[in-house]
């Protein structure tokens, strides 16, 4: 699976561009970075993860998730609510 490859950043779908990086910080009081993958535009992970690949990972799952679900067309019908 392309997407889960750790060293492969896959390109923004906000705009393109193929240089995000990864960004990390030190959370007061923890011992080890957590890190995130970040891209010029601003576009960014919400997800911090334990280690660089782990980053990649989820960066480039949350792009292809994004990127194999439709939008539903909005039929302008309320939800409607189960029977229990």
């Amino acid at each position: 699976m392309r997407e889960l490859d750790p060293h492969t950043i896959r390109p923004c779908l906000a705009c393109g561009a193929t240089n995000a990086h990864l960004e990390s910080q030190l959370p007061l009081g923890h011992q080890h970075e957590v890190w995130r993958v970040v891209c010029v535009c601003g576009q960014t992970s919400q997800q911090w993860s334990v280690s660089q690949g782990a980053a990649i990972r989820a960066w480039n799952r949350n792009l292809a998730t994004t990127e194999t679900i439709p939008e539903e067309p909005d039929s302008g019908l309320a939800p409607r609510r189960l029977k229990s």
